[in-house]
This record gives C-alpha cells, structure tokens and sequence, in this order.
C-alpha cells in the first residue's frame, strides 16, 4: 500500500490534473457552445454557427450570408475528495467559459473559424487540501492520512486546452457536402501545492506550469436523403502535445518528487469520432441523436493514466418550434469514461466519473438576423471509491447564454 501512495501521489501530480470535462472523454471537451447546453447533441445540427465545431460539413445547410456567434457558459463546479482519517475535502470555484464562431456561406461552399476550448477550461481551489496533497504528506513524512491532513493545506490547479479553428465546406449538391478545417490548440497546465509547519520541511510549496502546442485536422461530411433527415459525420486527428515543465517555485521539493525544470512528457489531444441522426417528425418537432467516440488508446499519454480508453458519449434530444420567434429544446446524454477505479487517484482535483445529463432551454429569435440562445444542464455523476478508500463525488450545473448576428 505504502508503494501504491507513493506511485500515484509523487509520481502523476503533474498529470492530467484540473480538467472540468461536462461532456467528453478523459480530456477532449464537447461543451463549448450555449446550444449544446439547450440539447446535449449537436453532432447533426444544421441551424447555428456553433456547429463549426460540431458538423462544420452541416453549414452548407444554412441559408446564405454571414454569422457571428458569441456564447457563454457558467459553471458551477463542487468537486469532492472523501479522505479516510480526514474527512471531506473539496472546493466550489466556478468556471466561465466562452466560445465565439463566425460563418461566411454562399451557395456551394462556406468558410468558418472558431475559437474555444477543446479540453481543459477552468481553476478549482481545495483550501483546505485534498486527496493528493493529503497522500504526498503522508508519504514525504511517513505518517497516516488522519496526521497529513491535519497540517494547513492547499492545492489549486487550473487548465486550458484554447482550440484555434479555420475551414472550409462544399457542397457537391443538395444530399451530400463535404467540409474539411485545420485547428491549432495550445494548452497549459498550473499546479500549486502548499502546506505550512511540516517537520523537517517547514512551510512547503510547489508551484508549477506546464505548456503545449499542436496542430490538427478536422474532416466532415453531412448528407441530406431527403427534407426530414439529416446525418453529420465528424472526424478530428489526433493532437500531438508535448509538454515543457517550468518549476515556479519549490525546485527542491520538486525534485523529492522526481520532477527536474524544463520535463518534457507527452499528453496528446485525442482524436474523435462523432456521429449524429436528426428527423424532423413534423414541421415542429425535430428529434437527434447523437454519438462521440474518443480514440483514446491510440494517443500517447506519458502523465500517469495507464489502459484508459475509449470512451464514448451517447445522446438524444428534441427540438419544438412554436412559431417564427421561440423554439424550446431538452437533451440528454450519457457519458462513459473508460477509466478504471483505481486510476481516478490520478485525477484528484477533477476526477474522471461516468454521468448522465440533462438539458432544457430555448432560442428567441426576435428578428430574422437575430437569436438568443438560452440552456440549462444538470450533470449527475456515479461516485468512485479508490482502493485506497479514498471517495470522489461531484456536483455540477451549468447556465449558458448565446447571441447570433446574421448579416450580409
């Protein structure tokens, strides 16, 4: 057991820490728009300029002229580690997170650009440590977890994974378009670990970031059989990041921990699979389902989750129009992570659980080039026990906000 503290605490700190995935693998991100919060599933989408990111193929669908696309999301994120002596350990910062999209579509091809995350995308705080902080105590001073945690601490990590996307579709008639993008991602990770009065060690601190960047493609294809049916097929190559490690402050400490100054260790973007089936069942009522596949075990991940992967995200939702001006939405989704139970102590700080969610919400379209876009989303998560008996819950909700322009 000792072994096993001291293998997952030291060893993966630095790994893929502080990632508030709602919707997504262990690391690619699908919540970047307000309308995803109003559905859940976008992947065969044809109406707003969010689906640059979800069925870039799919623009050849929407009328002809330009569109700005700015959205918001707040998230409330209350993430806990329940530590065995200790007690709860946890934190509630919440995260705001944008996404601007914008189109120019003529009648047989279109261009697009888009900016937001594709993984990573918030902070949180645990003021009064948590399970990682707890276990490198432990095991620097070889005392249970009930002493560890009784020493002032705190751990605060935050990433970003900013996905910087161009493209193109073409239409080659009404059926079939075809659509094909370039993205860039640069990404970063911050971690800092902090505990007051250890003996032999004082006050600690360790204080590091971690960045990255890479590069690409992004390929769709949308066909169209007929007035009722759409399907949207997605494809993104997988990310190649390598990150550099810049020791801020704690090099000695550090380096007990078996991390030097200016570590490289590979952390790939996944790629993904995304397929999606909309019918409209009458002129008001429109049904989708969607599925994302995350080609996890094809990527090179050197950060501390070993056998992980692919998971998957499966999803329905409903669309009723009720005239010209509103349209109200609901969605649900299940996410499965395919992580086992012993490696969630990799991820203290966000760890990685199954979930269900739920969506409700509308768009007001008060002129012909104008929409707001309103979500709502509840996200259940199954609790985990690590073999160290040590539990993980999470409680999240999320409120979004959207605005589209259409000009010529």
């Amino acid at each position: 057991m000792k072994k096993y503290i001291l293998s997952l605490s030291l060893t993966s700190v630095l790994g893929l820490i502080t990632t508030p995935l709602l919707a997504g693998g262990i690391i690619n991100k699908q919540n970047v728009s307000a309308d995803y919060f109003r559905t859940l599933n976008r992947q065969a989408a044809t109406d707003y300029a969010d689906i640059a990111i979800y069925n870039p193929a799919g623009i050849m669908k929407m009328r002809t002229g330009k569109y700005l696309k700015l959205d918001g999301q707040y998230i409330s994120k209350d993430y806990s580690n329940q530590v065995p002596g200790v007690g709860k350990l946890s934190q509630d910062d919440p995260s705001i997170i944008p996404g601007f999209f914008a189109i120019h579509k003529e009648d047989q091809w279109a261009g697009y650009i888009a900016l937001a995350p594709v993984g990573g995308g918030g902070k949180v705080d645990y003021q009064n440590g948590n399970a990682r902080s707890v276990t490198i105590i432990s095991s620097l001073l070889s005392v249970p977890f009930s002493v560890a945690g009784s020493f002032p601490q705190e751990v605060q990590g935050e990433s970003l994974y900013l996905g910087y996307t161009i493209g193109g579709a073409y239409a080659v008639n009404d059926i079939f378009s075809f659509s094909a993008g370039l993205r860039y991602v640069s990404a970063y990770k911050k971690f800092t670990l902090s505990a007051e009065g250890l003996p032999l060690f004082g006050d600690a601190i360790a204080e590091t970031r971690d960045d990255a960047d890479g590069w690409g493609g992004i390929f769709g294809v949308n066909i169209s059989p007929d007035d009722n049916w759409n399907i949207g097929l997605r494809y993104e190559t997988e990310v190649k990041l390598d990150f550099e490690l810049d020791i801020r402050r704690g090099a000695a400490l550090m380096a007990l921990m078996g991390y030097s100054d200016g570590r490289k260790e590979r952390e790939d973007l996944p790629g993904v699979l995304g397929v999606g089936v909309s019918r409209k069942i009458t002129d008001k009522l429109k049904v989708d389902a969607n599925f994302i596949y995350y080609l996890e075990k094809n990527a090179t991940w050197e950060t501390g989750i070993n056998g992980a992967g692919n998971s998957y995200d499966l999803g329905v939702s409903g669309e009723y129009r009720f005239n010209s001006e509103w349209m109200a939405s609901i969605g649900y989704l299940h996410s499965n992570l395919s992580i086992d139970d012993d490696q969630v102590f990799v991820l203290p700080e966000e760890p990685k659980l199954d979930a269900h969610s739920v969506a409700v919400g509308g768009v007001w379209s008060p002129a012909e080039n104008l929409d707001f876009t309103m979500g709502a989303s509840k996200i259940f998560y199954s609790d985990v026990t690590d073999p160290l008996g040590i539990g993980y819950e999470k409680d999240v909700w999320v409120v979004s906000c959207g605005l589209q322009w259409k000009f010529r």
